[in-house]
Parts: structure tokens; C-alpha cells; sequence
């Protein structure tokens, strides 16, 4: 198959060992936050969840205000939009969304967000961090990453945008994969169709005014089965699984099921 035949999610799986890359490329805030042909599905989505459990999915601290005001008028100039206030925002914008700004030690951290989509974190108990520590504990990631990212996110320049991609696996679809909700784990034996690659774009913009960043996080699933049509990419996939570091397969809950899913990109278990 054509290389420019495959879809864009391919490019995650190149045939190297697995690492852990920031990789982020230039990329448009506007357009990450434009409305898709799913927008009534994931608007009632956050609504579901921010009905249910606001505690969970709708944080904020009270020096976040200037920033949720900034982002409220982006949405009025990008779509047209009226939000009125941080719930309304997250209720009216498709994608999940934190807002960061410098803590006094001069990292950017979470003071406000709506997260109704976790990929198994907590967002209840992340608000004050900084973004590199929001996904702790990530084997290696701070120690290798984070005061790159620090210095990355405080030059990224008033306006601009970046965008990069980030994938785990699942047993679940579902979209909102709180801790708390206790979806089914990937416990082999499972087909190919009833495992999920999913991925997490995400842009961060600076904000122009307030110099904060808006950390925007869209989610895309996409099931093993669909993966294994892309032979490359399924070989690249079977790559990371298998020379990820066991502190980091126990993390994206991979362990109890690497072997299993070795066997299953290759075709053995079909």
C-alpha cells in the first residue's frame, strides 16, 4: 500500500525501538479547535460527564480567571461561539482542554481545565501541577523530559501553536476512561477488534495575553484489528510493544498482555 494511502495515526508506529519523544511540529490552535462532523456526539458526551461528575472533569483555581476570559473570546473570534465561563467553554469545544500557567518555581502547571475524556488518570487530583507531572507516575518521563519540556513550553511565543500525538492501549472505547469508572482491563484473550490503540492529539498555544497556554487534547481510537491492516504500522506497533521497558508497559497497563499481543500482530492468534 502507498505510504500516502495510510492514515496519519500510522506515522506513530515508525520501525524503531520504542522511546519516549516529545516530537512536538508547528501546528494550528484554531483549527484544532474547529467543530468536526462529530461535534453533537462529543458536545453530549461532556455534557453527560459534566452532569454526573463536575468534581471530576471541571477544575479550576481562581487565578485562572483572566485565562478562561482569554479563551472565551478565541472561541467567539475562532467559531463564533458565547461561552460564559470555564463550564460553558468545556461544554461548547469539542476537545478536552487544560490551562497552564508559570507556578513559583517558573513551570508551567494546571490551574484550571475540562477533562471529561481521561485516558486513565485522575484530573481531581492534578490541579497545581505542572504539565510534565499531570501523567505521573511516567517511568522516565520527567527524569528524561521534563525540564525539557519546562523550557519548551516557556519559549513557545505569544500566538504560536504546537502539536503533537500520544498513544496507549485499551480494552475500552469508551471515551472517558476515569480510574474511577473501572472499565474492563487488557487481560488477554481478547481479539483484534476488541483492542484499542488510543491517541491523544494535543496543541498547546500560548495565549497572546495573559501568557498562559491552552493545552488542548483531542482523542481518536482506533481498534487493533484497523492497525493490522497497515502491515508497516502494525510492525512498528509490535516494535514498541516489545522493546518498551517493563516500568513503562506497567504504566500503560501493557505487562499482563505484551506477550499475548506479539502473538496477535503477528498473526498467530487469528
Amino acid at each position: 500500500m502507498d505510504a500516502t494511502s495510510q492514515p496519519s495515526w500510522a506515522g506513530l508506529f515508525p520501525d524503531r525501538d520504542f522511546q519516549f519523544t516529545f516530537g512536538a511540529r508547528p501546528g494550528n490552535a484554531e483549527a484544532f479547535f474547529a467543530s468536526t462532523d462529530r461535534r453533537d456526539e462529543l458536545l453530549a458526551a461532556r455534557a453527560l460527564w459534566l452532569d454526573a461528575n463536575p468534581t471530576r472533569h471541571l477544575l479550576s483555581d481562581p487565578s485562572a480567571s483572566q485565562m478562561v476570559e482569554e479563551c472565551s473570546r478565541l472561541a467567539k473570534v475562532w467559531q463564533g461561539l458565547n461561552p460564559e465561563g470555564l463550564e460553558d467553554l468545556g461544554r461548547q469545544w469539542e476537545p478536552d482542554f487544560i490551562l497552564l500557567a508559570p507556578d513559583d518555581k517558573g513551570r508551567f502547571a494546571m490551574q484550571a481545565a475540562v477533562v471529561c475524556f481521561p485516558s486513565s488518570w485522575a484530573p481531581e487530583t492534578k490541579l497545581g501541577l505542572p504539565v510534565h507531572e499531570i501523567h505521573v507516575p511516567v517511568p522516565t518521563l520527567n527524569r528524561d523530559l521534563g525540564g525539557r519540556i519546562d523550557k519548551f513550553l516557556a519559549g513557545i511565543k505569544p500566538g504560536a501553536a504546537w502539536e503533537r500525538a500520544n498513544w496507549g492501549l485499551s480494552r475500552s472505547s469508551e471515551l472517558n476512561q476515569h480510574p474511577a469508572r473501572d472499565l474492563p482491563k487488557l487481560d488477554p484473550p481478547f481479539d483484534a477488534d476488541e483492542a484499542w490503540v488510543r491517541i491523544e492529539n494535543q496543541v498547546l498555544h500560548r495565549l497572546p495575553e495573559t501568557g498562559g497556554i491552552l493545552f488542548g487534547i483531542r482523542l481518536l481510537n482506533v481498534s487493533l484489528a484497523e492497525v493490522m491492516s497497515f502491515p508497516s504500522t502494525a510492525a512498528g506497533l509490535r516494535r514498541a510493544i516489545a522493546t518498551m521497558p517493563i516500568e513503562i508497559a506497567d504504566y500503560k497497563n501493557i505487562t499482563p498482555a505484551r506477550e499475548y499481543l506479539l502473538r496477535l500482530l503477528t498473526g498467530e492468534l487469528s
